[in-house]
């Protein structure tokens, strides 16, 4: 069974959302760094998977689905035809080995795609959150 994360004490989105709509839940009480919106949150969020996963910026710029779809289609295309490169993504993220594995191993091919599109967004999520809060704490001081 593969633990299911948590963040502010609520069980974190496991379910397809749309991304705008995860993204805002994930961030829950937590509050952006003065002078940060949301919106440049979620841009934030979209460059962080561009460079993970190396997709070309324009392409997902122009794309009408949303980027949890996107995640989801690029993973089950990536278990089908380029598993090394996906997992290279993962590593980019910093997507936990384990993590990867439980899912993997815990689930049928879909819902194993759709859990990791999911775990992937809140990674970049978190990512991005953290290096605007601490780099903000960094800038501050000195």
């Amino acid at each position: 069974m593969v633990p299911v994360p948590r963040w502010n004490g609520y069980p974190a989105n496991i379910v397809k959302v749309e991304s705008e709509i995860a993204l805002t839940h994930w961030l829950g009480g937590r509050n952006l760094p003065d002078g940060r919106s949301v919106e440049a949150f979620k841009q934030g969020v979209r460059q962080q998977l561009v460079k993970d996963f190396q997709w070309d910026a324009e392409r997902v710029s122009v794309v009408r689905v949303s980027l949890l779809q996107l995640l989801e289609d690029e993973i089950n295309w990536g278990m089908d035809r380029n598993p090394t490169n996906l997992f290279s993504c993962f590593y980019r993220l910093d997507l936990g080995e384990g993590v990867i594995r439980e899912v993997m191993d815990g689930n049928e091919r879909p819902q194993a795609a759709a859990k990791l599109a999911v775990l992937s967004l809140e990674r970049a999520a978190q990512k991005v959150w953290l290096r605007w809060t601490f780099g903000a704490v960094d800038s501050a001081t000195g």
